[in-house]
């Protein structure tokens, strides 16, 4: 069974994508990719910007995916800019909605 299908996946990506968009607003470039700012999926299904909540049914930080290591690696946090937000939330959505699908009982 699956917790977080296709449309579940979709509408988790735009509330990312604002999530992200915010914190980006706020804290630019540099703070999106600083080591401990998470993405999480807590048990009423909300997803989070900061510190991981206790219990989360999924995590990941932001530095550790795709988008983000290329620009830690290659080009540095300064060269992320707001149209790099779509594809990080994508991929942030991707690997919570694995981490929740895997809770489910096959």
């Amino acid at each position: 069974m699956v917790l977080l299908g296709p449309a579940e996946k979709k509408e988790l990506e735009a509330i990312l994508l604002a999530q992200l968009t915010a914190y980006w607003n706020s804290h630019g470039a540099q703070g999106i990719l600083a080591p401990g700012v998470f993405v999480a999926l807590d048990a009423k299904g909300r997803p989070s910007s900061r510190s991981p909540p206790r219990g989360a049914l999924g995590c990941v930080e932001v530095r550790t995916l795709f988008t983000a290591l290329c620009h830690l690696n290659d080009e540095g946090p300064a060269a992320f800019t707001r149209e790099n937000l779509t594809p990080l939330a994508e991929e942030a959505a991707t690997a919570l909605a694995a981490q929740v699908n895997r809770l489910s009982p096959d």
